[in-house]
């Protein structure tokens, strides 16, 4: 993976962490930033403190072993350095670059030689300007500060002398030592501080996610809505305060308007029963008129039977769609169902039977348990949902075509599932197959009667009873496949 997918990576999975967590982990960040930053600041300033110090020293003890060796050249006496200074003081005295005298103090006043590569060392490390001091480190005896200073006016007489920079190594080490411990201690405490802080403040967000989540799950698509989950709001004048509120507001324009769909609903739902209801009796006025003409029909013209003959079909198409609306109306107000044990076997061997004889150039199979299957529902009703489903698929597909039914079991449901190998079911009709007043085929359809309502009533019945509906195109071969999902009785 490059670089750039690399990060985007990382970006991705930073972006889908929660706004807490985020928030967490870049405050701990900022934090850790900004104490590596005053760590490393405070370092160098104490280094630069404790070496300007150690430098002072190496100067103090370097001049007084310079004036002591002046003294010594101008009394005309033995070269020798004075070992009275601190215990780990290196001293070397040279002249015309050859070694005369090189000690250790180790406490006592006693003192060892240097080894000629610790010598080497330290003269070789030297800048070669005077009094400047500088670092040498002597091998086994660690870093030394040093410093070069000449022996009275020759520029033969080399004095280098050097403190150990022990101590201030491990003064640098026990602040860095203490500094880290209270950085951790510090980023511990911050982080439990922090996460409660965080979850505190983002308490009125968690409500505003689980107020809608609560929204979210109640059944908005139909009937009366009765939306109480509000965002409860502790400080308005917050930013999530705000949008609690801005909620709030939102859910009451949702509840007010899902109420004014609603009561338009019932309003038109009330309509429609009721016009329903009182077009029946006229529908069978004209029915019965129709027939009483039929009985005079010997002296009428051929226009006037066709006349006749249109106006009882007419009628009679009139009668099955108010017959339909009617019945949509009272399954919508959870009416016309009435629940018992239905042997739905049996039904589906009556449906078959039905089809049969309703249809001959359509070949039906069936495929049924050994068992009977027992469900909670209305008779009446699961009979019209196999009819519709039946005469359903002998009206959308060609003669000859085969219906294949089946009965099983899945779990705690039945399945019935009706099958052909006719053309199926067309991308454009499959989203509103389920609908009101949909035709597959609309002029085959007025010609066979139908109004359209058949696979709408047949949805309302089954989920009136619990269960789902589907349909879709077969994936072994051509044809349409209808699934009905019906829960079993309890002691089934």
């Amino acid at each position: 993976m490059t670089r750039a997918g690399v990060g985007v990576a990382r970006r991705s999975r930073f972006s889908s962490w929660s706004l807490r967590k985020r928030l967490l982990v870049v405050t701990i960040a900022l934090f850790m930033l900004l104490t590596v930053a005053v760590t490393v600041t405070s370092m160098l300033v104490m280094r630069s403190v404790l070496l300007d110090r150690l430098d002072d020293q190496v100067r103090e003890y370097g001049m007084r072993m310079q004036t002591e060796a002046e003294q010594s050249f101008r009394d005309h006496r033995a070269q020798q350095l004075d070992p009275r200074s601190p215990i780990g003081t290196v001293g070397v005295l040279q002249i015309e670059g050859i070694t005369q005298q090189s000690f250790y103090i180790t406490g006592g006043g006693r003192t060892e030689s240097l080894t000629p590569p610790q010598t080497a060392r330290l003269v070789g490390s030297s800048p070669g300007i005077e009094e400047e001091p500088y670092t040498a480190s002597l091998d086994v005896r660690g870093d030394y500060r040093a410093i070069e200073l000449p022996v009275g006016n020759s520029q033969n007489i080399r004095l280098f002398v050097a403190l150990p920079m022990a101590d201030m190594n491990q003064t640098m080490l026990a602040m860095t030592m203490v500094i880290a411990t209270s950085a951790i201690a510090a980023a511990t405490l911050l982080v439990a501080l922090a996460d409660v802080t965080i979850r505190r403040a983002m308490r009125p967000l968690t409500n505003v996610v689980l107020t809608t989540e609560r929204v979210s799950q109640l059944p908005l698509d139909s009937g009366d809505v009765h939306m109480s989950n509000r965002v409860r709001i502790d400080d308005p004048a917050t930013e999530v305060g705000r949008v609690g509120e801005s909620v709030n507001r939102m859910l009451n324009h949702i509840e007010t308007s899902l109420g004014a769909r609603a009561a338009s609903e019932n309003r038109m739902r009330q309509f429609v029963a009721d016009a329903s209801h009182e077009l029946r009796t006229p529908l069978a006025a004209v029915k019965g008129y129709a027939e009483i003409t039929r009985k005079h029909e010997l002296g009428m013209s051929d226009d006037a039977r066709l006349s006749l003959k249109r106006i009882e079909g007419a009628a009679n198409r009139m009668s099955a769609l108010v017959h339909d609306l009617l019945l949509l109306a009272r399954l919508d107000e959870g009416r016309e169902v009435t629940f018992a044990e239905v042997d739905l076997s049996k039904l589906v061997v009556e449906a078959v039977a039905d089809a049969q004889a309703a249809g001959r150039e359509y070949p039906v199979g069936l495929d049924l348990p050994e068992e009977p299957v027992v469900v909670q529902g209305d008779v009446l009703r699961l009979q019209q949902v196999l009819a519709n489903l039946l005469a359903n698929a002998r009206v959308h597909t060609p003669e000859g075509t085969s219906i294949d039914v089946s009965l099983g079991l899945d779990g705690q449901d039945a399945l019935v599932t009706i099958a052909d190998n006719g053309p199926g079911i067309s991308v454009e009709l499959a989203e509103k197959l389920f609908g009101r007043f949909v035709r597959g085929d609309a002029s085959r359809s007025r010609e066979a009667g139908s109004s359209g309502l058949g696979l709408a009533i047949v949805k309302a019945i089954v989920e009136a009873h619990g269960g789902q509906i589907s349909a879709a195109n077969r994936e072994e071969a051509s044809g349409a496949v209808f699934t009905v999902r019906l829960p079993l009785a309890e002691d089934t």
